[in-house]
């Protein structure tokens, strides 16, 4: 009986620990996400272009924001997307991958080496669907002269440069061919 008496306080000492036992809520970096925009979707006019090949496209109109890639990446991501006048004329996705931090740390002013760049030639005119996004090895360097970031949104002045010709193969696709980027440096500015 004795035993029984212990055993059944024993139980109830463990019941009363677990229920006043709070799990901490993992921080937003500790969530098993796939993909989340850590900022909003910023749109500003431009004056953009970019060496494709042996072709120079001029752009209008930039769109960019920074996410979260967690899976096979495991790396944040900030994308720009960069969009011509014309309907027929091309449009220019690029993601450069980062290491994982918050944007209020990667919205400073300075240089990051970048080692890993989706980039991509798209039509509007076709509907295209994107093949397999595909991250290659590059010598890049992303660069803010001026930037701000609150509440989810951000402005600045920037660049990209590719150091060394990225050569892309889009395996499998008709609308996607193999092409190349020679070194450059792509300027983009979002205002406010």
């Amino acid at each position: 009986m004795k035993a029984l008496v212990k055993l059944l306080s024993l139980s109830v000492c463990v019941v009363l620990l677990c229920a006043t036992c709070k799990k901490k809520e993992p921080e937003f970096y500790e969530r098993p996400l796939v993909n989340h925009s850590l900022t909003d979707y910023v749109e500003s006019s431009t004056n953009s272009y970019v060496q494709v090949d042996d072709s120079i496209y001029y752009f209008h109109l930039i769109r960019g924001c920074y996410s979260s890639y967690r899976g096979r990446l495991n790396k944040n991501a900030f994308s720009l997307y960069l969009q011509s006048p014309n309907f027929d004329r091309p449009y220019i996705n690029i993601s450069v991958l980062t290491e994982i931090i918050k944007p209020e740390s990667f919205f400073q002013k300075g240089i990051r080496k970048i080692d890993s760049m989706y980039i991509e030639k798209k039509y509007l005119s076709l509907g295209e669907g994107s093949p397999r996004v595909e991250y290659y090895s590059t010598q890049s360097l992303l660069t803010w002269d001026t930037v701000f970031y609150e509440n989810k949104r951000f402005n600045g002045k920037g660049s990209l440069e590719i150091l060394d010709t990225l050569y892309t193969n889009y395996q499998n696709t008709y609308h996607h061919p193999s092409t190349y980027y020679p070194p450059q440096k792509i300027e983009f500015e979002f205002k406010q």
